[in-house]
């Protein structure tokens, strides 16, 4: 029940600043550099386990008011510890993305990504885990160009016994 108000609260958030602060629309001539716009996310997370720190910058490109597309690249240290089994990886990837605004903060959302990492803690066995999902979100303005972003997909290469636990994917990014 938690949850479904944190989301109900965000939702109504981001529809009253987005009615306060209006959509940032593109110069009619704007440049190429006009179109440009950074950000990324970051994460941490940690345990009895171990622990991940990642780093994820992007750089998109406005098409028009309504579509963007971009890439961005992906570092991951991942340390695990059990005991028996202690290992640590640096995992690294890339992604490409589109975004297409739909009405005031919600907009669609697809993004191919890939991550390589170490099998098992083997550093000899290296592999690439795929994802591909697809989904909505919602944009929260900041500033006359910033935003920060919360996006839910659905992996459609999700495989069962595959790298990733869920093929639900939630993100929190930043924008400028």
């Amino acid at each position: 029940m938690k949850r479904l108000f944190v989301v109900f609260a965000l939702v109504i958030l981001a529809f009253s600043a987005e009615a306060q602060k209006g959509e940032y629309q593109l110069p009619q001539e704007s440049s190429f550099t006009d179109r440009l716009y950074y950000g990324g996310g970051f994460g941490l997370s940690g345990g009895s386990w171990g622990g991940s720190i990642s780093l994820s910058p992007i750089v998109g490109y406005m098409i028009n008011n309504r579509i963007s597309v971009g890439i961005g690249v992906t570092y991951r240290y991942y340390k695990y510890q059990s005991g028996i089994y202690d290992y640590s990886d640096n995992q690294w990837g890339g992604q490409v993305f589109g975004r297409v605004n739909l009405y005031g903060p919600l907009f669609a959302s697809i993004q191919y990504s890939f991550i390589n990492y170490s099998y098992l803690g083997d550093p000899n066995d290296r592999r690439v885990a795929e994802r591909l999902p697809i989904g909505l979100g919602l944009s929260q303005p900041m500033g006359p160009r910033s935003s920060i972003n919360i996006v839910g997909g659905y992996d459609v290469l999700y495989l069962e016994n595959g790298a990733y636990a869920s093929p639900w994917v939630f993100a929190i990014y930043f924008s400028i």
